[in-house]
């Protein structure tokens, strides 16, 4: 598919809907349920980790003193953050989300309900 082409309608969807509800994207032109796939969200992890570590590496041998220890682990993160959500608005691949089956809700009688469902006086 094309990116963020909506499958059903084939319309673009926008990029702040896509960064915004990756599970639960509603198609703003026919309202049909979807999701970025999940290659796009693996490649995206996999390029946000790699920029990540080299944003970690770099701020670990530029900085001194207390914060060593902890700024490059949040420059990391952001750095992280910040390439993984520019590809996915960028490159999403648009799938339909599946329905969910309601789960089967359990029957309870009074008696399990106040705990004395197996004795019998």
């Amino acid at each position: 598919m094309a990116m963020r082409i909506c499958p059903h309608c084939g319309n673009k969807v926008p990029p702040a809907d896509v960064a915004a509800y990756t599970d639960e994207i509603e198609c703003p032109h026919c309202q049909t349920l979807l999701r970025v796939a999940l290659p796009t969200r693996v490649i995206g992890a996999f390029i946000g980790l790699g920029v990540g570590w080299l944003v970690y590496g770099w701020a670990q041998n530029s900085l001194s003193g207390e914060e060593v220890w902890l700024l490059p682990a949040v420059y990391s993160f952001l750095a992280y953050s910040f390439v993984y959500m520019l590809y996915v608005m960028t490159t999403a691949d648009l799938v339909k989300r599946p329905k969910e089956d309601a789960l089967p809700v359990a029957s309870v009688t009074l008696a399990a309900a106040h705990g004395d469902a197996g004795a019998h006086h």
